[in-house]
């Protein structure tokens, strides 16, 4: 069972709901890969690459859920369900 404080420090599928507000930050999608820099009471703060180096924190009324993807090798940025297959 994941633990919140698990997260910090690393890269999660951050799911959220209602987040029309959001778009005013730079939050386009309901759907964003991002780096967990810390949480609290009031909800996570988190870091986007398309950010200058910033945390900005999301409220928990906003998330609906998370997935976090530990010891996974090369899930980084960028956004790795937009990255090309290869050979």
């Amino acid at each position: 069972m994941m633990q919140i404080g698990q997260v910090v420090g690393d890269i999660i599928l951050l799911v959220l709901s209602n987040y029309e507000p959001l778009k005013k930050i730079g939050i386009e999608k309901d759907k964003i890969f991002v780096k967990v820099k810390s949480y609290n009471g009031n909800g996570m703060c988190i870091h986007k690459p398309e950010f200058i180096e910033a945390s900005i924190l999301i409220p928990w009324a906003f998330i609906v859920s998370i997935a976090h993807f530990p010891d996974t090798d090369g899930l980084d940025f960028p956004d790795p369900f937009k990255l090309g297959i290869g050979f």
